[in-house]
């Protein structure tokens, strides 16, 4: 007579004999696979799909990151939105461009692709510091970045012709970009 599967009613890690999708007990004698931590009958499901663990001609595969690298345009998006939205929430966002690209069988991203990006992307500042420590920030970051080096006093000009600035306003500009400069 076959061992009965019994659904575990706490989560614990997948090292303990049960399927990291269903949460069955694993028996390698029914064909469950030991190695993956995924039963027989998960093995097909999408979502071991979109862990990479699906089965190809037969065999299962390792688990893989995802289908592809972020892409150029994702990584802009990326740098221009991870200080203003939450990870998860970005993730979504990636993975739902990459199945409109790749179809609904692509593997998503993770989110340790994303938090890998993230590292090496430059940190927004944060909206609302018009004061002098956010200023000094928002600085150092321009500095960090190349931008400071790139303001000279025509740039500033251009500036304050385009956004309508008054004199005060441009003198202020100058004094302050053009002042750490030389610091």
């Amino acid at each position: 007579m076959p061992a009965t599967r019994t659904k575990s009613s706490t989560p614990s890690p997948a090292a303990d004999g049960k399927c990291r999708l269903c949460r069955c007990k694993l028996d390698a004698d029914e064909g469950d696979d030991l190695d993956l931590h995924v039963c027989r009958s998960c093995k097909g499901r999408p979502e071991a799909r979109r862990l990479g663990i699906g089965v190809v001609s037969g065999r299962t595969r390792p688990g893989v990151k995802s289908a592809r690298e972020f892409t150029t345009a994702e990584r802009d998006l990326i740098r221009k939105l991870h200080g203003f939205m939450l990870p998860q929430q970005l993730l979504n966002l990636l993975n739902e461009r990459l199945r409109s690209d790749l179809g609904p069988d692509a593997l998503p991203y993770t989110m340790d692709q994303l938090y890998a990006e993230i590292g090496d992307a430059p940190t927004p500042s944060a909206g609302g510091g018009h004061d002098w420590p956010g200023l000094r920030k928002l600085l150092a970051a321009a500095e960090r970045a190349g931008t400071l080096a790139a303001v000279n006093e025509q740039v500033i000009d251009d500036f304050a012709v385009v956004f309508s600035l008054n004199q005060k306003q441009v003198l202020v500009l100058k004094d302050i970009l053009l002042q750490t400069q030389e610091d």
